[in-house]
């Protein structure tokens, strides 16, 4: 758009020039290269004889032409030059809104929704349990999966993704065996569904 604003001006402009000669052979019209008086007439072999008085209206009408030719096309060329550059300050206020809307819309997805009430569930403490360790690696790996960061991954499933099969190292203390066996089983019926 800067380039075609760039030409369009520099024609215009170029036109209006030309229309500066034009416009004082509109005061003083010419016969050849010399200037006429009022009264003088000019012979030409394309047009016959034309008087002082036809010679300046041509070259007014002519010079007019010209000014709103050279005018439209040298407007149009600023405002072409404006114009892309109001789109450049735009453009990044414009993607970072398109950006939070995907966010937006990303964060409404049942994934998304997933994953915070994955991030929201507490397992208890037990005296003797899982190692949170390796259960925190694991809700890692599947909210990675779940947000488009690696590989869907699947407890317990037997169909779509990577299928884990977990085998905690038990610890004292752990998180509670029976709390995470039921946790796990709800999530994998929740990714069934997706």
């Amino acid at each position: 758009m800067a380039k075609a604003g760039a030409w369009m001006l520099a024609i215009g402009a170029a036109v209006l020039l030309i229309w500066l000669v034009v416009a004082k052979d509109a005061e003083e019209p010419r016969c050849g290269f010399e200037r006429m008086k009022p009264g003088d007439y000019c012979s030409s072999s394309k047009s016959g004889p034309k008087s002082y008085e036809e010679s300046k209206g041509n070259a007014a009408t002519v010079a007019s032409g010209m000014l709103l030719v050279g005018g439209t096309l040298a407007a149009g060329g600023v405002l072409l030059l404006v114009g892309d550059r109001v789109n450049d300050r735009l453009f990044v206020p414009r993607m970072r809104v398109r950006k939070w809307r995907q966010a937006r819309a990303a964060a409404r997805s049942p994934q998304a929704r997933l994953v915070r009430k994955i991030r929201s569930t507490k397992v208890p403490v037990a005296a003797q349990g899982y190692s949170a360790r390796e259960v925190d690696a694991l809700i890692d790996r599947i909210i990675a999966g779940l947000e488009g960061r690696g590989p869907v991954v699947r407890v317990r499933a037997s169909s779509g993704g990577i299928v884990i099969r977990p085998g905690f190292t038990i610890t004292s203390p752990g998180l509670d065996m029976a709390a995470l066996d039921r946790f796990f089983d709800e999530l994998d019926d929740a990714m069934e569904r997706f």
